[in-house]
């Protein structure tokens, strides 16, 4: 059977060693609490911003946040609900605090209070080239990797001409997309989506990437300006060469942070300062405690680890993330097997295939529908999921 390191499977070792930091190792600070380099350890939450990897439950960035009725879910500031999560969805999450992995290869885990989801871009895919991994939407870029999950479909040369939804991180240092999910819509949508930095900024323009947006009748907040990172609504037409914003929204992220929660964002960095001082996907992030690596820069992929103090995450550890890293990802499931056939099953919703390289444990398994399993499985061209690992769960 193929064997492969993937990132995620090393991070409840690192987050172990992380909590047995700031949980064993810290030194009694002025007042009761604890610190090292100025990080507290006296928070009761979490907070995680990255890409959906797994369900049952909702995995993140190697935390298995798991939640009941109660749980908060947002879409964009509107109500929704946990049902509504997919894979590949940028999510923003609020919780207890993490519970390291009981396990070596086991997950962290966590329980989710409020958790707010929403894409980047929408509108009419042009330009595909399957080769290259890219289309584009509304004259911008977007990317695609073999870990982004399309639905329904896969990407081919079938996309060209239909209207997608897009989630990901915008690369700030070209306008493009770096695509973790693609929903292909059934008709044309009433508004069209993009997001970005705003360059160019006029009292009745701005550019995101090389788009043109008038804003002149568009609800915002005010004092908008250049470096700002929004997200715009727009009309499906265009009005002397520009796209018309019906709605512009300023990044608040910051406003979710509860001091000293312990943090774990990913995503692009959409400022840059220094390696000391950077935001990513427009949260301020403070590393001038630890030696950041080399390769810094506006639009590199990261994942950060820290606390919070001031709606800034100080960081206690970075990791760049290159696509290779990404498109490493494995997916993950936990739940009850249904619609079983010789080489298929569905879990969660989606169908994935087993075949002689699937590692099952034990190892005489015989799946029955209705059986509960963790299944680990990872995204192949034609866009479908094949399980590495079907763990039977007891």
């Amino acid at each position: 059977m193929k064997t492969r390191s993937h990132p995620h499977q090393a991070r409840p070792n690192r987050r172990e060693a992380l909590l047995a930091l700031l949980g064993t190792a810290l030194l009694p600070a002025c007042g009761g609490g604890t610190d090292v380099a100025g990080v507290s350890s006296g928070g009761t939450g979490s907070f995680t911003s990255g890409t959906i990897t797994g369900l049952g439950s909702v995995i993140v960035n190697g935390i298995r946040y798991e939640y009941d009725d109660t749980v908060s879910v947002t879409i964009d500031g509107t109500p929704s609900n946990a049902a509504a999560l997919q894979l590949g969805m940028v999510v923003r999450i609020q919780g207890s605090a993490i519970t390291a992995p009981p396990t070596s290869g086991a997950l962290a885990t966590a329980k989710a209070t409020r958790i707010a989801y929403g894409s980047e871009w929408k509108g009419p895919a042009a330009n595909v080239n399957v080769g290259n991994g890219t289309f584009t939407l509304l004259g911008q870029t977007v990317r695609v990797l073999a870990t982004t999950v399309f639905s329904p479909g896969k990407f081919d040369g079938n996309l060209g001409g239909q209207y997608v939804e897009v989630y990901g991180y915008v690369n700030v240092n070209d306008g493009s997309l770096q695509a973790s999910r693609i929903e292909v819509e059934s008709g044309a949508p009433d508004r069209y989506r993009l997001s970005g930095v705003i360059s160019g900024w006029t009292e009745t323009t701005f550019l995101l990437g090389s788009a043109l947006i008038n804003h002149t009748s568009a609800s915002k907040p005010a004092n908008l300006q250049n470096g700002q990172l929004v997200r715009v609504k727009l009309r499906t037409t265009q009005q002397g060469g520009a796209w018309v914003a019906t709605e512009v929204e300023a990044d608040n992220t910051s406003s979710e942070l509860e001091d000293d929660d312990e943090a774990e964002i990913e995503g692009a960095i959409t400022s840059f300062s220094s390696s000391a001082a950077f935001s990513v996907n427009g949260i301020a992030v403070d590393a001038s405690r630890i030696k950041p690596p080399t390769g810094m820069g506006l639009g590199v992929r990261v994942e950060v680890k820290g606390s919070i103090s001031g709606g800034t995450v100080i960081a206690t550890e970075i990791d760049i993330k290159t696509d290779k890293d990404i498109e490493a990802q494995e997916y993950e499931f936990h739940g009850a097997i249904s619609g079983l056939t010789a080489n298929t099953f569905v879990v969660r919703g989606y169908t994935v295939r087993y075949n002689g390289t699937t590692r099952f444990e034990p190892s005489n398994t015989t799946l029955k529908n209705g059986q509960l399993v963790e299944v680990k499985a990872e995204l192949q061209s034609n866009g479908e999921l094949l399980a590495t690992k079907v763990e039977v769960d007891h």
